[in-house]
């Protein structure tokens, strides 16, 4: 198994690698981002990919609308479908309708860690095998995964489910692709890489990361998303608790992961994708900086800095 080592790549070759990873990132906003949006399609690339979140307590209808909106500003928009909030067929085959009518030809489905009353979909797998997505001329698909883990349906049954979409994907008519959950520690997804890889997984990877942010969002934002485990390494790396209104980025994520692709360039880690606890805004800036060059490398090459001049 190859390991990186921060003296055995040039300074030029890692800044080149970090830029490439960064080249064509994706980002996600949610609907309290709605009355922001002009602001945050000033500062992103054009034709980015905005995921659109689907967080508790906000229908399906209005995901739908802010998608639409996104698409509509020159962005690429992937709205989240939960399979448990889906409570029928119909209710899927209505949004996927109105998407498609309106241009939207990707979206991220994902099972969901809790289920409404009489959910009519279990998983991610049975809404794919409806051929509803077909129908409507999606043209790409991401499903999740979890390199650190899932505390919400346990380890074995992520990687299980995580083998059987892999199988759907061989014979769909649509191109499938993983986004990872959002997580701090890198070499948790290159091993996850590597080893998904071994069992014959070839789809290609997103990784999922926080933009720049305090620590203790990032803290809060790990537990409520069942990563509790990256959450404590967070803590257990401050060790001041003074640090935790600190900006953290996640600079060594990516140089770990750009070193990782010069090692071995058949990796499946394609990009990166932003979750934006810190604002959308902020992580689109920070990371546009790094596109722009505006960095150093700092710690041997473990990491970087951006610089605003």
């Amino acid at each position: 198994m190859p390991q990186t080592q921060a003296a055995s790549v040039q300074p030029d070759r890692l800044r080149e690698a970090i830029v490439s990873l960064l080249d064509g990132y994706s980002i996600e906003v949610t609907p309290h981002d709605e009355s922001r949006l002009n602001s945050i399609a000033d500062v992103l690339p054009a034709g980015t990919e905005v995921f659109v979140a689907h967080p508790p307590g906000v229908s399906l209808d209005r995901i739908v609308e802010l998608a639409c909106r996104v698409h509509e500003l020159g962005l690429i928009a992937i709205p989240h479908i939960i399979s448990r909030k889906l409570v029928s067929p119909a209710r899927l085959e209505g949004a996927l309708d109105a998407l498609s009518a309106n241009g939207i030809d990707r979206a991220l489905v994902v099972g969901g860690d809790t289920a409404v009353p009489n959910a009519a979909f279990d998983s991610t797998l049975e809404v794919l095998q409806t051929g509803l997505f077909s129908k409507y001329d999606f043209r790409e698909i991401g499903i999740a995964g979890h390199p650190e883990g899932s505390d919400a349906i346990g380890d074995q049954r992520a990687a299980q489910a995580l083998s059987d979409k892999a199988a759907f994907a061989r014979e769909a008519d649509h191109a499938v692709r993983i986004v990872t959950q959002f997580g701090f520690d890198p070499h948790a997804v290159t091993a996850w890489e590597r080893a998904t890889s071994a069992e014959g997984i070839d789809l290609p990877v997103r990784v999922g990361m926080a933009g720049p942010a305090s620590l203790r969002h990032l803290i809060r934002f790990a537990a409520l998303c069942g990563i509790g485990a990256s959450a404590r390494m967070l803590v257990t790396r401050t060790g001041d608790t003074t640090k935790l209104l600190r900006t953290r980025a996640p600079d060594d994520q990516i140089s770990h992961i750009a070193r990782h692709r010069l090692d071995e360039p058949s990796s499946r880690l394609g990009g990166v994708h932003f979750f934006a606890f810190g604002g959308v805004v902020k992580t689109a800036n920070w990371a546009n900086a790094v596109l722009d060059g505006r960095f150093e490398l700092t710690h041997g090459g473990s990491g970087f800095r951006v610089t605003r001049s």
